[in-house]
């Protein structure tokens, strides 16, 4: 079991550093001279990042998983939902940075000039975003009550105890926890591809490097206040 944490532990610290590492490199090219060029792979990797850490989270033991002893107290208390960021946090993050740029540049945009960020979404792109918000709110709803079913003991009765009150499938009830932890995983990941889908490479690059700046600084807060572990 020790060896299990050490790695997980491992796992995420190297995640977390391919996270800053993504982070620097879409922030640079954002701007450069053959962003058009740079961005697609970029972004494409950010995705695939998170899915591999998706992909090695799905074998280790959902106690660990929503224990999450790698993460500080502050991650834990303030930024985590089922194990990991809230999905709709991204969508969220996604209007709030649209909102900034578009104010910054409503001058241009009442003179017709366009400047491809994340304050000059059209008006099919923000349909898309406000679907994908009302699906994903719908999805995590539905997630948060089958974890309160678990955490509240819900499961089959495995067998007859001695005075015929029934013994708690406690291997069951792991088993749904898990699943519904590789769920929420997979709602994260949905979540990113789809906003992905709908924003042009120089506006997920945006996004996505603002959800970067958000997780880092709830880890860099949490070692600053809190446990002081090494990220």
């Amino acid at each position: 079991m020790e060896l299990e944490l050490e790695a997980a532990t491992r796992r995420f610290h190297l995640w977390f550093r391919g996270l800053r590492s993504l982070r620097r490199d879409l922030a640079s090219a954002r701007w450069s001279d053959d962003a058009a060029a740079q961005l697609p792979a970029l972004v494409g990797r950010f995705v695939a990042h998170l899915e591999s850490y998706c992909a090695a989270r799905a074998g280790l033991d959902p106690v660990w998983t929503l224990s999450a002893p790698w993460a500080t107290p502050a991650e834990r208390g303030a930024a985590y939902w089922l194990a990991g960021w809230r999905p709709t946090t991204l969508v969220h993050l996604l209007y709030t940075e649209s909102g900034r740029r578009l104010e910054a540049q409503l001058p241009d945009l009442l003179l017709g000039v366009r400047s491809g960020n994340l304050g000059d979404l059209t008006p099919a792109q923000l349909a898309q975003v406000d679907d994908l918000q009302r699906r994903t709110v719908a999805e995590e709803d539905a997630l948060a009550r089958e974890m309160a079913l678990v955490q509240e003991g819900h499961g089959v009765v495995a067998a007859p105890s001695a005075d015929g009150s029934g013994l708690l499938d406690v291997a069951g009830l792991v088993r749904t926890a898990r699943a519904v932890l590789d769920r929420a995983d997979a709602l994260r990941l949905r979540t990113v591809k789809r906003a992905v889908e709908i924003l042009e490479p120089a506006q997920a690059a945006e996004l996505l490097v603002a959800a970067a700046d958000l997780e880092i600084g709830f880890r860099e807060f949490g070692l600053k206040h809190g446990s002081g572990r090494d990220g």
